[in-house]
C-alpha cells in the first residue's frame, strides 16, 4: 500500500493540478491533509480531492473533519491518536492515526483504528545518513498489533525497498508527492519495488 498525504504549502504546482496528477499516478490511498482549514473550506476542497479520486480508483480520506466527512459520503477518516482515544468517530469503515512507538500502536488498537502510520521511520532532520532505529522500531511494533502498520518519516524511492522488506503494509510520503512532477514514476518505483519483493 503506498499512501499520499498533502500539504498544499509545499505544492510544486498549484494545489488541484497536483492533486490531479498524484490521482492519475493511482497510489492506493490519499489523505488531505489541511488541517488548518475551516470545515466549510475543507469541505469544498475535499469534495475535489474525492473527485479526482474516484476518477482514478483511489481511495479517498479525510483528516479531522468528520462531519465534512460525512457530508460528502467519505468513509475512511485520519485522526491523531488524542483525537481517536477522545471519540471514536462512528459511520467510517477505515480509521487510521499515527503512532510513534508500540505503546501508542496498542492504544491505537484499542481504540479503534483500522491502519497505523508510524511516522519516525527515518530522521527528518539526517535525511543522507538513512539511520537505521525507525526501521527497527517499524519491525517491533509489527509483533505488537494485529492492525496494518505503514511506514512514513523521510521515505524516498530510493529506501522502498529497505522499507517493505522489514514486512510492513506499506509507505506513506507526503514531500515525495508534493515536491514532484510526476508521481507517477513515485507509485511505479513502489510497485516495482512491492514485485521483487514478491519474486524474492
Amino acid at each position: 500500500m503506498i499512501i499520499a498525504a498533502t500539504d498544499r504549502k509545499r505544492s510544486m504546482l498549484p494545489f488541484s493540478e497536483q492533486i490531479a496528477l498524484i490521482a492519475q499516478a493511482k497510489p492506493d490511498m490519499l489523505i488531505l491533509s489541511e488541517r488548518d482549514l475551516s470545515p466549510s473550506e475543507y469541505n469544498d476542497l475535499a469534495q475535489f480531492c474525492k473527485g479526482e479520486c474516484e476518477k482514478n480508483g483511489v481511495e479517498f480520506c479525510a483528516d479531522k473533519f468528520t462531519e465534512a466527512a460525512k457530508e460528502i459520503g467519505v468513509r475512511t477518516i485520519y485522526l491523531s491518536l488524542q483525537e481517536l482515544k477522545a471519540s471514536k468517530p462512528e459511520g467510517f469503515d477505515e480509521i487510521l492515526t499515527t503512532v510513534r512507538n508500540e505503546k501508542e500502536a496498542a492504544e491505537a488498537e484499542r481504540a479503534g483504528a483500522t491502519l497505523l502510520i508510524f511516522r519516525d521511520v527515518f530522521d527528518l532532520t539526517c535525511k543522507s545518513c538513512r539511520n537505521a532505529k525507525g526501521l527497527a522500531m517499524l519491525r517491533f511494533m509489527l509483533g505488537a498489533v494485529d492492525i496494518p502498520v505503514v511506514g512514513a518519516g523521510g521515505i524516498m524511492p530510493d529506501v522502498f525497498l529497505e522499507v517493505l522488506a522489514s514486512d510492513t503494509a506499506g509507505i506513506c510520503m507526503r514531500e515525495g508527492f508534493m515536491r514532484t512532477k510526476n508521481p507517477t514514476a513515485v507509485v511505479e518505483a513502489y510497485r516495482e519495488a512491492e514485485n521483487y519483493l514478491k519474486r524474492h
